[in-house]
């Protein structure tokens, strides 16, 4: 199986920009996936290389945090130390919970990889989710407490909830991450930030329960070398793609502009429940995707 470069460049940008957008990336995946003509899933190494662009996209984005995390676990200053601790063990209980919530479920998750009428009303689940946290957004203003005022009970709901998005595909995980953490009464710049940080050790746990199970079941070989430029390529886009989005969503929510999401995500829900299952006859071969 093989992959060619403008295949590979097109579901690097859909990678890149729905992993951050709040607007579903297993849908948008899929559905590229669904209509690329000719398409025929790649090898597992493929896969890997679109997270590690989305995964390289927030980090370099978020470097300074990231930095000042890492410097303060080791700082000689008692305060900072036990800031930085508090903030890799709220991503540890977020990501925790998540994964104990969505593993027992994870048949159910991948049949639903190719259900798009599931996806549609997932995604319509979105679009309601989205209107209520900006409602919520909007009546708080700038108020709410900062990253550093988080609560680990702020970090469990959040990584329970994060769990929907992981088994029903069209639920946005950003979108469901940043609206519940708006709903605890965090800030809307910190229900982003925790949003994004956390997508890194999901992405990361996620790719490796992933494709580690892809490749001890694999029909086919890790990847096609010819093809590995196209893999590269689709990485590198996904990087680019994926940086200007964190940037663009982190703007949209501290302004809690989040009305074009609402529309997009209700009007490709309903089309999707409408004709997903012509589309869903339609699928050939694993579509496989990380959400």
């Amino acid at each position: 199986m093989s992959v060619t470069l403008g295949q590979a460049v097109l579901l690097g940008i859909v990678q890149g920009l729905t992993e951050f957008l709040p607007v579903s990336s297993t849908a948008h995946l899929a559905l590229a996936q669904r209509f690329l003509p000719g398409f025929a899933q790649p090898g597992i190494l493929f896969d890997v290389l679109l997270h590690v662009g989305t995964l390289f996209a927030v980090v370099v984005y978020f470097r300074s945090r990231i930095g000042a995390t890492f410097a303060g676990i080791v700082s000689a200053d008692a305060a900072q130390r036990r800031q930085a601790w508090k903030l890799v063990s709220l991503l540890v209980i977020a990501v925790a919970l998540t994964g104990a919530v969505t593993l027992p479920l994870k048949r159910f998750a991948i049949e639903g990889m190719t259900e798009f009428r599931r996806m549609g009303f997932a995604l319509v689940g979105t679009s309601a989710l989205l209107f209520v946290a900006q409602r919520v957004g909007n009546a708080r203003g700038e108020g709410g407490r900062t990253l550093e005022k988080m609560r680990p009970r702020d970090a469990a709901l959040i990584g329970v909830c994060q769990s929907v998005s992981a088994v029903l595909h069209g639920f946005s995980r950003s979108g469901n991450t940043i609206s519940v953490g708006l709903f605890t009464g965090l800030s809307r710049r910190a229900a982003a930030e925790f949003s994004f940080l956390l997508s890194i050790p999901t992405i990361l746990a996620a790719a490796a329960v992933e494709n580690v199970h892809a490749y001890r079941h694999r029909t086919g070989p890790v990847f096609d070398g010819v093809a590995l430029p196209a893999y590269v390529a689709g990485m590198v886009v996904a990087a680019v793609v994926g940086y200007v989005a964190v940037g663009f969503l982190l703007k949209v929510v501290v302004s809690m502009r989040l009305t074009a999401f609402v529309v997009y995500c209700g009007v490709l829900g309903l089309l999707l429940i409408v004709f997903g299952d012509l589309l869903s006859s339609g699928v050939a071969g694993d579509l496989k995707v990380v959400p």
